[in-house]
């Protein structure tokens, strides 16, 4: 049986996730986080599993279920924005909770034991960097840096520069003193510059294992480096001294 027909599979069990089957999970998700996104978490999270002495399984199914319901939470939060005219700082629904939930249901429907949902659910549900669960298993903090890990370095930058894109944001800005880390950023007042000094460079302090870590130090200097020539470049065009 190939990867592509059976990536997770226990033995104990007749529970099957494909990649084909995941894939349509995420056929309306922007560029910012679609399937490339979640083959990227899912690459990383198996690395850092296997660096860790994680249970792989549970790790692959987390990483590719773990957004599911990332595309509900930004519509209804577009609904609300064209109806009121303005952003608004609260989420209409929690996507990494809705996410476990729903990714619970998957699994027990698809022959996963309780046991197994539950810590792919419990993974899911703290994965979220504004989410006020905290990863607790080795398996959930795994999920949370291999998904953080995305939003850092040149990914890390792409990623929020295809956000600016989809927003029709500036490509730079000084930072704003009122800019904050919630997803009610996303319209075109905001920018890649904002979006990094409010979150995308205290990332570095959040991750959890050694490995990643790491990792993270290296894309950090990069990310660093970039935003700070950015800068200097659009200082040098505009002629401020």
């Amino acid at each position: 049986t190939t990867n592509k027909q059976r990536l997770c599979y226990n033995p104990r069990m007749s529970f099957f996730l494909s990649l084909d089957h995941a894939r349509g999970f995420y056929a309306d998700a922007d560029s910012a986080h679609d399937f490339e996104h979640i083959l990227r978490v899912m690459n990383m999270a198996e690395f850092l599993a296997r660096q860790e002495n994680a249970e792989v399984e549970i790790v692959r199914a987390a990483a590719l279920l773990h957004d599911i319901a990332r595309h509900d939470e930004d519509s209804l939060r577009e609904i609300r924005v064209s109806k009121s005219g303005q952003a608004s700082a609260d989420a209409t629904i929690d996507h990494a909770q809705v996410s476990a939930n729903d990714a619970r249901a998957f699994l027990l429907q698809h022959g996963a034991d309780e046991n197994f949902a539950a810590r792919v659910a419990d993974a899911i549900a703290s994965h979220r960097f504004r989410g006020t669960a905290r990863p607790e298993t080795l398996e959930a903090k795994i999920l949370f840096d291999a998904d953080k890990l995305d939003s850092i370095g040149a990914i890390g930058v792409a990623r929020a520069y295809a956000v600016a894109g989809a927003t029709n944001q500036k490509l730079w800005s000084e930072p704003k003193e009122n800019a904050v880390a919630t997803r009610a950023q996303r319209h075109s007042a905001h920018t890649p510059v904002d979006e990094y000094h409010v979150k995308l460079k205290h990332l570095r302090e959040r991750f959890f294992t050694p490995t990643a870590k790491k990792i993270a130090a290296e894309r950090h200097a990069f990310m660093e480096e970039f935003f700070e020539q950015l800068t200097r470049e659009v200082k040098q065009v505009a002629g401020i001294k």
